[in-house]
C-alpha cells in the first residue's frame, strides 16, 4: 500500500512480544525437554494467538499468562514431549527473559527525543508488561503500557485499539501502530490507525488482506521515515 502519512503521526504504539523481544528464543527454554524445540516453540506461540482470538470472539477472556500456559501444554503434547507441570512452569518463565532486539532502546529513544509519545500496546497482562519494560530497559523512554487485560479483549479486536486511543488522549487517526504481527497490523488499520509492519525477517507479506500502510525492518528505519534525528 505504501500510503503512510508522516504528517498525521502524533503518537506511536508498539507491540510487545515478537516486536520488542524475539519469540524464537523460546526454543532455548524448550531445548532441554525436547529435540523438537523449534517446532514446539512455533506451535506454542501460534496456539497462544489462536486462544486469544477465540477467547475474545466468545467473550471468555482469560489472563495472557494462562493463555501461554495452556498453549505450552498443547505444544509439548504435539511434539510428543512428556514434561511435568513443575517443569512447564519453569519453561513458562522464559517469557520474562526473551532476547531483546538490539534496536529497541536506541530506536524508540530517537522517537521520544524528537517529541513523539511512545506506548506499548500488548495482549500481555499488566504484570507481564511491567517485567517486559524492565527487561527491555525502556521504562524511562515510553509514556506507558496498555494491556488487553484492562478491557478483557485481545488484539486484533478493534475495541482494544480504540481503548488505546482513549488512554493516550490522541485521535485514533493520529496514531501509528508498529508491530511484527500481520493480524495486529490489520486490527490497527481497521480501527483507524496507521499500521506499520515491522518485518525483521525480510519475509513476504501474507496477502490475505490489504497491505500495511508502511513496512520497515527496524525501529531505526521507522525513525528515518519520520525524519527524526
Amino acid at each position: 500500500m505504501n500510503s503512510f502519512d508522516t504528517a498525521r503521526v502524533e503518537t506511536v504504539l508498539v507491540d510487545s512480544y515478537s516486536t520488542l523481544v524475539d519469540m524464537r528464543s523460546l526454543e532455548d527454554a524448550l531445548a532441554e525437554y525436547t529435540d523438537k524445540a523449534r517446532e514446539a516453540a512455533t506451535i506454542w506461540f501460534q496456539r497462544s494467538k489462536i486462544y486469544g482470538i477465540v477467547a475474545t470472539q466468545f467473550e471468555e477472556f482469560r489472563p495472557c499468562r494462562d493463555k501461554y500456559r495452556h498453549s505450552l501444554s498443547y505444544a509439548l503434547q504435539s511434539v510428543g514431549a512428556s514434561v511435568s507441570q513443575t517443569d512447564q512452569e519453569e519453561i513458562l518463565t522464559a517469557l520474562d527473559r526473551l532476547t531483546v532486539f538490539d534496536d529497541v532502546r536506541t530506536g524508540l529513544k530517537r522517537l521520544t527525543d524528537d517529541g513523539y509519545d511512545v506506548y506499548v500496546l500488548s495482549n500481555g497482562d499488566s504484570d507481564m508488561l511491567a517485567t517486559l519494560v524492565d527487561h527491555t530497559e525502556i521504562g524511562d523512554i515510553i509514556s506507558g503500557t496498555i494491556s488487553a487485560s484492562e478491557i478483557g479483549l485481545y488484539k486484533p479486536d478493534q475495541r482494544l485499539y480504540r481503548h488505546a486511543a482513549v488512554r493516550t488522549e490522541i485521535p485514533i487517526t493520529e496514531i501509528a501502530h508498529v508491530t511484527a504481527s500481520w493480524n495486529d497490523v490489520h486490527g490497527a488499520m481497521q480501527s483507524g490507525m496507521q499500521g506499520v509492519w515491522l518485518n525483521r525477517r525480510g519475509t513476504e507479506w501474507e496477502a490475505f488482506l490489504d497491505e500495511p500502510h508502511l513496512t520497515v525492518e527496524s525501529f531505526h528505519e521507522f525513525g528515518d521515515v519520520l525524519d527524526v534525528e
